[in-house]
């Protein structure tokens, strides 16, 4: 990993899948509400329908991200394509009902990286606040950091309902760097999604790295290349170049 050794004053991270296997957690949670409303779907059934939910073809939660929808209107949206995509049969109060059984088989799920806690502790040695900044809503964000244990433990945590969108739009990195008390040029940014992580913190002018955790994920890498974004896979890594810095 090559980064230009200048100040950094902040670290900036991704939460969902940077900090949280949340992919694995939806798709279980996903799974069994699938299940409980739809038992005799079987079980191939599903899980295809809990990875469909969880992969949002439709693209809705990106315009929950942009604004255009709100959190409720985004998740009803994405049970309505599940149905249709899947010809469910629609029940009475289905989103309500979906949400009942999906949300706590999600918390039991949701698991926290073992990379992440260390990564806090080198950042406080050398006396670099950390923030969060992430498209999930302020509700959501809370609870995911409760269940996994960092409650308090960010100096700021940013999401999109603070601004009312989020990224890839440069403003919502310009205030969270604002909030952390430092600058774009001398922040580290730290993402799983190579455009709206990654090229879009760049952008922004941040010090962006891409965190690929998964090794078969190879597709975003010639992307990373043109742009010139080191690529870390681990939370480890940077630990080191904070500890080098």
């Amino acid at each position: 990993m090559s980064v230009n050794r200048t100040v950094i004053s902040g670290l900036l991270l991704d939460v969902d899948d940077t900090l949280m296997d949340t992919r694995a957690a939806m798709v279980a949670a996903g799974t069994a509400a699938v299940a409980e409303l739809w038992p005799d779907a079987g079980a191939q059934v599903h899980h295809d329908a809990a990875v469909h939910f969880q992969g949002d073809p439709q693209g809705f939660f990106h315009r929950f991200t942009s604004g255009e929808l709100g959190f409720a209107q985004m998740r009803r949206a994405r049970v309505a394509d599940l149905l249709e995509f899947f010809s469910l049969a629609a029940t009475e109060d289905v989103s309500r009902r979906f949400e009942d059984a999906y949300a706590p088989a999600f918390c039991a799920n949701v698991r926290l990286f073992d990379d992440v806690l260390p990564l806090v502790g080198a950042a406080r040695t050398v006396g670099i606040p950390v923030g969060l900044l992430t498209n999930s809503s302020s509700a959501y964000t809370q609870l995911k950091l409760q269940i996994t244990g960092l409650t308090g433990v960010f100096a700021v945590v940013v999401t999109r309902d603070t601004l009312g969108f989020g990224k890839p739009d440069v403003r919502a990195f310009h205030n969270a760097c604002a909030l952390l008390g430092s600058v774009p040029a001398q922040t580290v940014y730290v993402g799983d999604d190579i455009e709206i992580d990654a090229i879009a913190a760049q952008a922004a002018g941040l010090r962006a790295l891409w965190l690929q955790r998964d090794d078969c994920e190879t597709q975003g890498i010639p992307a990373a290349r043109a742009h010139g974004i080191p690529v870390v896979t681990s939370l480890t890594q940077v630990s080191t170049l904070l500890a080098a810095r």
